[in-house]
């Protein structure tokens, strides 16, 4: 073992072999042999804080052999924290699933293939004062055809492994909660031949405590994020995701209603039942967005299209409680109704800006003002100082049905919006303890939890309104204790974006459409797969970097919003898996790993959901193809 630079000791490279892994004894200064293999590695510093290793594997022996050769590198101080970006949040602790906790299963590592990584064989070990990382390089595909581990040491240091090529055990994790069987790839070198293959080496001190991702982030965004174009502009994004939307009418008991998707059915798609205000079905939005798209254009009917959505959650579907209905089918149900606090944070956002563009063009409308009063007095009442404003609550009772969760951040934004709209103290006073709860509690230790309404677990999604709200009280107050937190927000967010193109499988989808999967968002610890969910918060994104000046907030903008709009079909429609998608519609899962698929890596779902179009016109609503350029 040997210390080749700050915060990193190199430990003899090994492979396995025939179901034993053999380690390799240090020849002479970077050269490492036995029987089989010479093994040559070189060092080229990128900066200050980052060195790109480049290994060499040559079969010396007097016969082909196929191998799983691996570096491993410790970490030279005992560390507080890790993260492996996508997959694994400090082991996962949180929640009452079944994804991969902890470092190991039943006593053996996990080692996880590249492409479940959102930053190829990304591992992060880190503690207050120093941080050390290692990633695969995506310049070559031996280079990324890669896995990564990470175990502990007696001594409490990490020791960082990347092997080679594509492996996953003591499990694969194939679904929400199941686990198949493990899958091993090999090299195969005749005698003499070389296998060669790079890797990044990251060292320093972390942007903050538990936030050395976010100097990774920094770093993978230039090394490996190379842009691809804008499959459309702006202009044609709102064409095209309003198509969709109103694709997805239909007049149910006389109001104009936003199905929730379309699914396959004998060879076509139809119209699946269900209209929920946020979430997947984003009825608030989409009605919302017609509104302010018809008062822009001219256009009465898209205007009267919102107002009859509106019209319907802000007469029909206000509990008692204030607490909004947010299944519209559950109103001619009997009996107790959950409510999600991520769909009562869409709620008051969505009809208070709907209230509040229809009141500038001369139109009254103070049922929807009245209906996101109603909701935001109710978690004003309600906030507690020990959980915030809770995960769920039964909409015609007010009780609590679950206090976990970041996910009340989906009220901060709302709040705000009251507070500027009323002036009344206590909108704005519970967004700032809400905020500080959310990111002291769990921000600050880099995982936010429970957004992401199917699954309970550590996830992306709450940090979006983390963000976004965070950003609206840097807007009103302009103290730095906000940036801070949106910044954070932002870090943590990104730590789920894919950073550059996996390796697409001969004949998949994925090679088909052409997806890059580059900029794209992961779901969660449990949902290994990605979807366009960053289009939401693109616009935040892009005020980061107008507030900050650093312009690797816009690269991720422009990443991810090429990602989310790549795979809209296009105005004259697309047939895809034999199946006809009308304009503007596209799907939401995108299976980069072994994960929910089938056929393999690389398959695209046939779930056309309401949702990722929503996201996609609210942000082209906010953004120009100027300010997407370079």
């Amino acid at each position: 073992m040997e210390v080749f630079m700050k915060n990193w000791l190199m430990l003899p490279p090994c492979y396995t072999r025939g179901g034993r892994q053999r380690e390799l004894q240090r020849l002479e200064e970077n050269v490492y042999e036995d029987k089989q293999f010479r093994v040559t590695l070189q060092y080229e510093t990128v900066d200050d804080n980052c060195v790109r290793l480049v290994h060499s594997w040559k079969n010396i022996g007097k016969g082909a052999v196929d191998f799983q050769p691996e570096i491993r590198m410790k970490a030279g101080f005992p560390y507080t924290h890790y993260v492996i970006p996508g997959v694994s949040y400090n082991g996962n602790h949180w929640g009452n699933g079944k994804e991969p906790k902890g470092l190991e299963r039943e006593g053996q590592p996990w080692v996880f293939d590249y492409r479940r990584t959102t930053i190829p064989g990304c591992t992060i070990s880190e503690n207050a004062d120093q941080y050390a990382a290692l990633m695969a390089s995506d310049r070559e595909e031996n280079s990324l055809l890669c896995s990564c581990s990470m175990t502990a040491d007696k001594d409490g240091c990490m020791i960082h492994r990347l092997l080679y090529p594509t492996i996953e055990k003591p499990l694969t994790y194939c679904s929400r909660d199941r686990y198949s069987d493990a899958y091993e790839t090999f090299i195969h070198l005749e005698a003499g031949e070389e296998f060669r293959a790079a890797a990044y080496l990251l060292s320093g001190k972390p942007e903050a405590p538990a936030f050395a991702a976010a100097n990774v982030e920094d770093t993978a965004l230039w090394l490996l994020g190379r842009r691809f174009p804008f499959a459309y502009p702006v202009k044609e994004v709102q064409t095209l995701s309003l198509s969709h939307a109103l694709h997805l009418l239909s007049l149910y008991r006389g109001r104009q209603m936003f199905h929730i998707g379309m699914s396959p059915e004998k060879g076509s798609f139809v119209k699946r039942d269900g209209f929920a205000f946020g979430w997947c079905g984003q009825n608030g939005m989409y009605a919302r967005l017609c509104i302010q798209k018809g008062l822009q254009e001219g256009k009465q009917e898209l205007v009267d299209i919102g107002m009859s959505n509106l019209d319907a959650w802000a007469e029909d579907a206000v509990a008692k409680t204030g607490l909004l209905v947010t299944e519209y089918e559950d109103l001619e149900k009997d009996g107790p109704a959950v409510v999600d606090t991520c769909n009562q944070g869409f709620a008051v956002m969505e009809l208070l800006k709907a209230y509040r563009l229809l009141k500038a063009a001369g139109i009254e409308r103070t049922a929807y003002y009245k209906a996101a009063e109603g909701a935001a007095d109710f978690f004003v009442e309600h906030y507690s100082p020990d959980y915030g404003f809770g995960k769920a609550w039964d909409v015609h009772t007010g009780d609590c049905v679950d206090q976990n969760g970041t996910i009340g951040a989906y009220l901060i934004p709302g709040l705000v919006d009251l507070y500027e709209e009323t002036g009344r103290q206590c909108y704005l006073n519970r967004a700032k303890e809400a905020c500080r709860l959310y990111y002291k509690r769990d921000l600050a230790g880099f995982f936010c939890t429970a957004g992401a309404l199917d699954t309970y677990c550590i996830d992306k999604e709450t940090s979006g309104p983390m963000l976004i709200g965070a950003l609206r009280l840097f807007e009103l107050e302009k103290s730095g204790e906000w940036l801070d937190i949106a910044k954070k927000a932002g870090w943590y967010f990104c730590s789920w974006m894919m950073h550059y193109d996996t390796i697409p499988e001969a004949g998949s989808d994925f090679e088909t459409a052409a997806y890059h999967t580059l900029g794209g968002t992961t779901v969660s610890a449990q949902h290994h797969h990605m979807d366009p969910w960053g289009a939401l918060v693109v616009p935040a994104l892009f005020t980061l970097y107008r507030i900050t000046g650093d312009i690797n907030w816009k690269r991720r903008a422009q990443l991810i919003w090429a990602n989310a709009i790549q795979n809209i079909a296009p105005a004259e429609g697309k047939l895809f898996h034999g199946l006809w998608r009308h304009p503007g519609a596209q799907n939401e899962g995108y299976c980069q790993c072994r994960w929910g698929v089938e056929k393999g890596p690389g398959e695209i779902n046939d779930w056309l959901v309401a949702w990722p179009q929503a996201f996609c016109l609210n942000a082209a609503m906010e953004l120009t193809d100027a300010e997407l350029q370079d």
